[in-house]
């Protein structure tokens, strides 16, 4: 296995590693690679949907994805991002376009999501990556005073996508039944991380709704100044997909966000989400350097 890393503080490109002969010692070093580095693109993988979900689950218990069944019917742990999903093709044509940290709106979040390259486009269709463990780091004091010992709500109906199955309902009606089957979830503005201890900010502008303790105008403006330092272009990493990638991130430590794509283009990836243990390490006492 040969590692390069393409960023200071995250993101690494792993060759010479082949997901179909690795032993489960060279498995376990890739996964130690992405709870050091975050991000991990293991390039040039082709792989058949079997191998994929027995290489996923040497990480941990595979778990479907929750919003919409846009799976392989004969794969049910794969979920299929398709751009061109008409005439009955599988897949969710649009995926995870804004800022988020997947499925943070529930009460156990998935910690790690794998993509795979079945097909890409010319060009477009990039993925955006933020460090949040960086992020954290480099907080200014006084908006670490203000987010430390906090809770923050994440909720996922304010980004839900309209579905064909949904027309006919009101708005009202779609949210009450989203509260129900999704109701929003609390969780710590600083994540510990279980395996490395490290700390990150865990908010994201596509489900975090409120930090606890303050009143909505209050929230919403440190939430959007959070947003502000966090989100500029010299802490964004910009993914440019290859033929057969496979991308693994961890996402208590990252934000990534789609980028836009042709409706016409042609893109086919594969995720499958794992669940490697527990999200959060027991909370200790916060410190802070910056």
């Amino acid at each position: 296995m040969k590692r390069t890393d393409l960023a200071e503080s995250f993101v690494t490109a792993v060759t010479d590693f082949d997901i179909n002969t690795a032993s489960l010692g060279d498995i376990r070093a890739l996964q130690e690679l992405v709870y050091e580095r975050k991000v991990v693109a293991v390039k040039n993988q082709t792989l058949t949907r079997e191998g994929y979900q027995q290489f996923a689950a040497c990480f941990g218990e595979l778990e479907q994805f929750k919003l919409k069944s846009y799976h392989d019917p004969a794969y049910p742990n794969i979920l299929v991002i398709n751009n061109r999903n008409g005439d009955g093709a599988v897949g969710a044509r649009k995926l995870g376009n804004m800022w988020h940290s997947d499925s943070s709106y529930l009460a156990e979040p998935l910690p790690l999501t794998m993509l795979h390259a079945q097909q890409i486009p010319e060009a477009g269709g990039d993925t955006l990556f933020v460090d949040m463990q960086s992020v954290y780091d480099d907080l200014p004091r006084e908006l670490y005073e203000r987010v430390k010992n906090r809770q923050a709500v994440h909720d996922v109906r304010w980004t839900y996508k309209v579905k064909a199955d949904d027309v006919g309902e009101s708005i009202q009606e779609i949210f009450s039944r989203l509260a129900q089957t999704f109701p929003a979830s609390t969780h710590p503005t600083v994540a510990i991380h279980p395996r490395t201890q490290r700390q990150s900010l865990y908010v994201n502008p596509g489900y975090t709704t409120h930090i606890n303790g303050y009143s909505q105008e209050q929230s919403r403006a440190l939430l959007d100044e959070i947003f502000a330092f966090a989100l500029t272009s010299e802490r964004i990493f910009d993914y440019q997909w290859e033929a057969n990638d496979l991308l693994i991130w961890d996402n208590r430590s990252v934000l990534h966000c789609a980028t836009a794509l042709p409706r016409d283009a042609q893109r086919v990836m594969f995720r499958i989400g794992v669940n490697d243990g527990a999200f959060f390490a027991p909370d200790v006492a916060q410190e802070h350097v910056a």
